[in-house]
């Protein structure tokens, strides 16, 4: 079932072979499933189930758009960013999936994925073929859970985007970000105050729906009011409250002068036109 530990190459090259100094790495089906957080029955079959891990390098592709589909992948360390190309060739971030997030749900429908996923820094992914899961679930139906956990979660990090592209303006969007990411990182026992970035303010920008100027009057508005300290991609988060009401109701008591900061509507496409690219990248506009 399971392979040699497989080192990824440039988003833009061609998968070499494994290097044979490189130590099979295996993670157990219960294993995977403690880091999605799923509780399963205590059967030593889950044990015995192994999935292979894949390391990704720096600014390397784990897969690309087109490629068959086989496999589901988990998030073990490091965090990643997955994007769709539209008709006029220009990059839209999807996602950045960090541990426990599940990367190429996309590609089950058609057999092929949609997106790429590139990593951000050095990260290490555990591979999930569908196929394996299939064939072990009659005798443990509880890998059919572990696979549609993978693919709703996929779904419930998009509907949530969605929601805050769609009623949310452009300091909201950027605030709601850093708010999420602070959550995230605190649930995986990071801190939440201090953050240091993985993605640049323009990947930001890409994922938000905003300009890349945009992004950084927010942060340094946000800076100006005291809700923040930014110094390249250390943010340290000083008034997490301050941030979540930043464009929501009832307003903050501190007053957050943000004035030119706003969505950008002349260079980015429709609101419903970028919701359909997400869904689909090869859609029309």
């Amino acid at each position: 079932m399971t392979t040699s530990l497989e080192t990824c190459t440039p988003a833009d090259s061609v998968a070499s072979e494994p290097s044979s100094a490189e130590t099979v790495t295996r993670v157990s089906a219960r294993r995977l499933a403690s880091l999605l957080r799923i509780t399963i029955p205590d059967d030593p079959t889950l044990d015995a189930i192994t999935f292979t891990t894949r390391r990704v390098s720096h600014g390397y592709g784990l897969f690309h758009a087109g490629d068959e589909f086989h496999s589901l992948y988990v998030v073990r360390s490091g965090v990643m960013k997955t994007i769709t190309i539209d008709a006029s060739g220009a990059e839209q971030v999807v996602c950045f999936p960090m541990r426990g997030d599940a990367i190429g749900a996309d590609g089950i429908a058609s057999g092929r994925y949609v997106s790429e996923a590139i990593a951000l820094e050095a990260c290490e992914v555990i591979v999930v073929p569908l196929a394996t899961v299939r064939r072990f679930a009659r005798e443990c139906p509880c890998l059919d859970r572990l696979a549609l956990q993978l693919i709703s979660r996929a779904i419930v990090q998009e509907q949530a985007l969605l929601c805050i592209m769609g009623t949310l303006g452009a300091e909201g969007r950027v605030a709601a970000f850093l708010v999420d990411l602070s959550e995230r990182m605190g649930a995986l026992g990071y801190s939440r105050s201090s953050l240091m970035l993985r993605m640049t303010r323009q990947e930001i920008g890409s994922y938000l729906g905003l300009q890349l100027e945009t992004v950084s009057r927010a942060f340094s508005a946000f800076a100006a009011a005291g809700l923040i300290r930014a110094n390249l991609k250390q943010v340290d988060i000083l008034d997490a409250d301050g941030l979540r009401h930043v464009g929501r109701e009832p307003a903050p008591t501190k007053p957050i002068r943000i004035g030119q900061v706003r969505a950008d509507s002349s260079s980015d496409l429709k609101f419903n036109d970028r919701c359909r690219l997400r869904l689909n990248p090869f859609a029309a506009v």
